[in-house]
C-alpha cells in the first residue's frame, strides 16, 4: 500500500488560476478571488523538540528510532525579517518573511500568512512570485494531541528587490539547518542562537485523517515512546528570536 505521506511538497505555479484552498491567483491579469472559504487539500505533519529535553539528541539517533535510511542531506541558513503586515492581512494572521540560502549560495525568499482558520482569499505581495502553496500545519504535541494552523505562502528568488519593496529589515541572528531526507520523512537539526539545538521530523501529505494517522504511527508514536518533549513553538518563533 502506498504511503499517504508524499516525498515532495506539491507546489502550484501562480499563473495557474485553479489554485487550491481558496488562494487568490496573482498573475499578469491581477488578482482573482475564490468564491468560498475551503480547507487546503495539503498538509504538513510535524514534531519538534529541544535536544536537551529528552529523546533522540541528533538526527542520526532519530533515524535509528524510526528505522529509516537517509537518501539525501542538505545544508542551508535561514534569516527572518521584521516586516510590516499589509492592510490586506486578515486579523489573527501573522506575516512571516524569511530567506533561505543553501550551501551553493542560491537564495529563496518566502512570504507567508499563518493563522487559525482557512481563508477565502489572500494576496502575495511579490511582483513576480515564483510559486505558491496553501496547507494545514499539523503539529503533534503528544501521540494523540495535535494543533492545526493554516499557512499560505509564495516565494521569490529576486530577494534584494523583494525585500526592498516590502521595507523589510533582516534580524540580527540566523539559524543553520541541516536536513536529512528519509523516504517521505524529513529530519532537520536547527542550530539556533544561544547554543540551542532543535530537532524536527516532518512529512507532507493530504489533509485527511488517514494521512495524519499514518504520520502518527510512523513518526509520532515511536518518537514520544523514545522520550521526546514536544515544543509548542513553531520554527518561525524559534528561529527568529535573537538574544
Amino acid at each position: 500500500m502506498q504511503s499517504p505521506l508524499r516525498e515532495k511538497r506539491r507546489v502550484r505555479p501562480l499563473h495557474a488560476c485553479a489554485v487550491a484552498a481558496a488562494a487568490i491567483c496573482v498573475g499578469a491579469g491581477g488578482p482573482s478571488a475564490s468564491a468560498a472559504t475551503s480547507e487546503p487539500t495539503d498538509a504538513e505533519f510535524a514534531i519538534r523538540w529541544n535536544a536537551r529535553d529528552g529523546g533522540p539528541k541528533t538526527a542520526d539517533e532519530v533515524l535509528v528510532v524510526l528505522k529509516a535510511r537517509t537518501r539525501r542531506t542538505s545544508l542551508f541558513e535561514i534569516t527572518y525579517y521584521d516586516v510590516r503586515s499589509p492592510a490586506t492581512v486578515p486579523p489573527g494572521f501573522a506575516t512571516i518573511l524569511r530567506r533561505r540560502t543553501d550551501s551553493t549560495g542560491d537564495t529563496e525568499l518566502t512570504w507567508k500568512l499563518r493563522g487559525d482558520r482557512a481563508l477565502a482569499g489572500w494576496t502575495c505581495p511579490f511582483a513576480k512570485p515564483r510559486r505558491s502553496k496553501s496547507e494545514v500545519d499539523v503539529t503533534f504535541s503528544g501521540v494523540h494531541t495535535v494543533t492545526r494552523a493554516y499557512s499560505y505562502s509564495c516565494t521569490n528568488t529576486s530577494t534584494e528587490i523583494a525585500v526592498s519593496s516590502l521595507a523589510a529589515t533582516p534580524r540580527a541572528c540566523t539559524a543553520v539547518v541541516k536536513r536529512w531526507e528519509a523516504g517521505p520523512l524529513k529530519i532537520e537539526e536547527w542550530r539556533l542562537p544561544g547554543d540551542v539545538l532543535m530537532i524536527e521530523v516532518s512529512g507532507n501529505g493530504a489533509n485527511t485523517p488517514d494521512a495524519m494517522e499514518h504520520f502518527r504511527r510512523r513518526a509520532a508514536a515511536p518518537l514520544f515512546a523514545a522520550g521526546i518533549v514536544s515544543s509548542p513553538q513553531s520554527k518561525t518563533e524559534l528561529g527568529s528570536r535573537c538574544p
